[in-house]
């Protein structure tokens, strides 16, 4: 996770402008970094769950074999390379933080 050190410029310009002494400028830049820190977390732990929730908790459905059922939702079942293709894109996409 990469802080935005463009927008800590921008924050500390402000803070000059506004005439802010040198510690409230730093507790806003501390605040800001928090914030920013914790936004990234939510956003990483949100596209795991939507991950995990499209690839896990398929059953078979009943009424043909090539179909996978999960609550109201129904969909075609992968196989062979397509569903290679499909896992290596989750990966990819867990990855990218």
């Amino acid at each position: 996770m990469r802080p935005l050190f463009r927008m800590w410029f921008l924050i500390v310009i402000a803070c000059f402008v506004l005439n802010l002494s040198s510690g409230r400028m730093l507790i806003v830049l501390v605040g800001y970094a928090i914030a920013e820190y914790v936004d990234q977390r939510l956003a990483k732990r949100t596209r795991e769950k939507w991950i995990a929730d499209v690839m896990y908790g398929w059953d078979q459905c009943a009424d043909g074999t090539e179909y996978e059922e999960k609550g109201n939702l129904t969909r075609v079942k992968l196989t062979g390379q397509n569903q290679i293709v499909a896992a290596r894109v989750a990966d990819l996409l867990r990855g990218a933080s």
